[in-house]
């Protein structure tokens, strides 16, 4: 779920002043640069966006979208992050997100964070907050912000790898913080 507001300077239109909720999607990849065996580590990567949402005066449908080079620190189970781009894409007036297209001169940027639970070695269920900062041509903050609110998957790309020699670290399924039994 996600919500957008004083996106006006950013849309070129008074209705993006506030929204309704609507749809944040995003798609990351991320990739460790310290080892996963520590309590902490870093990680690098990319992560994509995109929220679908509508004015709240008028109705008209608006999409914001966005591809950012990010950095996460991980701590055991929780995550802090942040990450920015030179570009960012948004739909044409009313056009909503079949019309998305390069919004020159504009750049975003992001800050996050999330609580992870490790279902079983291959995916991960985390409850994620975030907030994207747009910053127009003609100066200033908008949208200020793009607020997130959900539930992401994340599946390792090499789940045994991390842990290899002391077995794969899980949750389990039957119980949030338990064991598989």
């Amino acid at each position: 779920m996600g919500t957008l507001s004083n996106g006006q300077s950013f849309f070129g239109q008074s209705d993006a002043a506030s929204t309704k909720s609507g749809f944040l999607g995003s798609l990351s990849l991320y990739k460790p640069i310290t080892s996963e065996r520590n309590f902490f580590h870093f990680e690098l990567g990319i992560q994509n966006r995109v929220l679908t949402t509508s004015g709240s005066t008028l109705g008209s449908p608006l999409a914001m979208g966005s591809s950012e080079f990010g950095t996460r620190l991980q701590i055991s189970r929780f995550y802090v992050g942040g990450g920015y781009t030179p570009f960012t894409y948004v739909s044409k007036p009313g056009d909503g997100i079949t019309s998305l297209h390069l919004n020159g001169g504009t750049s975003a940027y992001f800050f996050e964070a999330g609580l992870i639970w490790r279902v079983i070695p291959e995916l991960q269920i985390v409850a994620a907050y975030s907030r994207e900062y747009g910053l127009p041509s003609q100066g200033g903050v908008s949208p200020a912000p793009v607020a997130e609110y959900g539930l992401r998957f994340r599946f390792p790309i090499n789940p045994t790898e991390s842990e290899r020699g002391s077995g794969v670290q899980f949750d389990g399924f039957r119980y949030p913080f338990g064991f598989m039994k």
